[in-house]
């Protein structure tokens, strides 16, 4: 046989160096004892005092074993180096006398340049087989958990008080086995006898010993069968003063446990996930609030009067409100009990300041409500902006009838007719059209009609803070006053004409 792969070569060669021994040898005399047991005892017997020796032994074992590993590294990379090294006088120079050896960076780039150079090996997806395997495993479980099931439903439906009774209906319900054959516990190989007796399990019908035996109570039973979609009536809850729990196995039990999780993690979330689903709503929430607030704010400024101060007052109270609320759940999360310096903890700490830092950039950072007298004052303005293009307007349309010659036949001057000013169509509250006669003011005009109908609704959605409804609303009103203006100049107009007629 060879001899020992961690002998240096500079050593001498022992005599046993042939040879390779085997077995549980002590490391102090290399006698073989043949079992752990012996060479323990041998041990403590013969060489408790030489400690020092032993831990000398392991010593040299491991420093031989090193210098060993290290030279045939070394061996392997300088004949990885050779083929590609290239022979010049200035390369023999700089290895020495031997003439052997390449610098050290220059080997280490041959090992990297060969390295680079290896081809990628075959791959394999081994999904399909783990898939193979995986699905009739699960399905193997799953119909081995309804049929537990159906059993505990059936077992617990119209269960008996009476000991006697419940083990006649336990029976029935689930077949026992036959335990004369059976001399030992499936679970703990142990035997039966008088003072350790053959139980069974209630959904299987197995046999095992007491100390095997694992119990369900009743409550948990019940919900357990409660989870089963079966036809039976539904169970109530029973009052069983003596027997408080089933007996099982511990693979019933454990297939019970595992469908009991399932449907916990499905149906329940922990603590701080509903508190941040809260949280997640109600920024959602208080979204389209900061683009409206946003919205108001830019048209107050322009002198529109769709909306006015107090909808943005009310508006900033609204989103302020959810900032606290916000806030408050935030706090709430960082009081939940977890472990310090766990991921939770991180996780509870970085909601925390997440929350701070979109209230802070997106709640606090508002624009400020603009002050009455200011929005006053440019809405005058742009009235009296639109009071002079419609003056410039009659200016160049009368200018345009005398160019014509047509103002001179008509006989009417535009300066009576009636135009819609600024103040007539700025908001629903300041309408001042002219005055419509008997006929057309009777509530019997659907446009007015409409007209009313639309104010309340502008009314409600301004109760509601729904200010995308009262843009929408406010538009349409509009619409229809123009409308109406319109009819009422025309009708003013028809009755002028067959004045200037006669």
């Amino acid at each position: 046989m060879s001899g020992n792969p961690f002998d240096s070569a500079d050593e001498e060669p022992s005599a046993s160096s042939d040879e390779i021994l085997e077995g549980f040898l002590c490391p102090i005399c290399r006698a073989d004892l043949k079992s752990i047991d012996f060479l323990t005892e041998h041990f403590a017997r013969q060489h408790a005092e030489e400690e020092d020796a032993l831990k000398s032994v392991f010593k040299d074992i491991f420093t031989k074993a090193k210098k060993k590993i290290l030279n045939n590294f070394e061996d392997e990379r300088n004949r990885a180096a050779q083929p590609a090294a290239t022979p010049s006088a200035g390369a023999t120079n700089a290895a020495g006398p031997n003439g052997a050896k390449a610098s050290n960076a220059r080997t280490q780039l041959n090992v990297y340049n060969n390295m680079s150079k290896q081809s990628a090996g075959a791959e394999r997806s081994h999904f399909e087989y783990f898939q193979t395997v995986r699905n009739p495993r699960l399905e193997r479980y799953a119909s081995e958990t309804n049929k537990l099931i159906i059993r505990l439903h059936r077992l617990l439906k119209d269960l008996p008080t009476d000991a006697v009774q419940r083990k006649q209906h336990e029976q029935q319900t689930v077949p026992w086995l036959d335990g004369s054959s059976v001399k030992l516990c499936p679970n703990c190989a142990k035997s039966f006898h008088i003072a350790r007796r053959q139980h069974h399990c209630r959904l299987c019908g197995g046999i095992m010993c007491h100390d095997c035996s694992r119990f369900l109570q009743l409550e948990n039973a019940m919900q357990l069968a409660s989870l089963s979609t079966t036809r039976g009536e539904p169970l109530q809850q029973k009052q069983h003063q003596e027997y408080r729990a089933i007996r099982l196995c511990q693979h019933c039990l454990w297939l019970l446990d595992t469908r009991q999780d399932m449907h916990e993690s499905r149906t329940c979330h922990p603590l701080m996930s509903q508190v941040y689903e809260e949280i997640r709503q109600l920024q959602k929430q208080v979204t389209p609030d900061l683009d409206m607030y946003l919205k108001i704010v830019n048209s107050l400024h322009d002198g529109e009067s769709i909306f006015t101060i107090a909808d943005a007052g009310a508006l900033r109270g609204k989103i302020g409100q959810v900032a606290e609320k916000i806030d408050l759940r935030s706090k709430r999360i960082l009081t939940i009990h977890s472990e310090p310096g766990s991921r939770d903890e991180a996780l509870k700490k970085a909601i925390r300041l997440s929350c701070v830092q979109a209230i802070k950039e997106r709640m606090l950072s508002l624009p400020p409500l603009p002050d009455e007298a200011y929005i006053r004052r440019i809405q005058e303005r742009k009235r009296m902006e639109t009071e002079q293009r419609i003056l410039t307007e009659q200016r160049m349309a009368m200018e345009a009838y005398e160019r014509k010659g047509l103002a001179a036949q008509s006989g009417v001057s535009l300066e009576n007719r009636s135009f819609a000013q600024g103040s007539d169509l700025q908001s629903l509250n300041n309408w001042s059209a002219p005055q419509a006669s008997a006929a057309m003011s009777s509530v019997d005009d659907p446009l007015i009609e409409q007209i009313n109908i639309i104010k309340g609704y502008i009314k409600q959605a301004r109760e509601d803070l729904n200010f995308d409804v009262v843009e929408t609303l406010e538009l349409n009103l509009r619409e229809l006053q123009r409308e109406v203006y319109e009819r009422q100049r025309q009708s003013g107009n028809s009755a002028t004409t067959p004045q200037l007629d006669s």
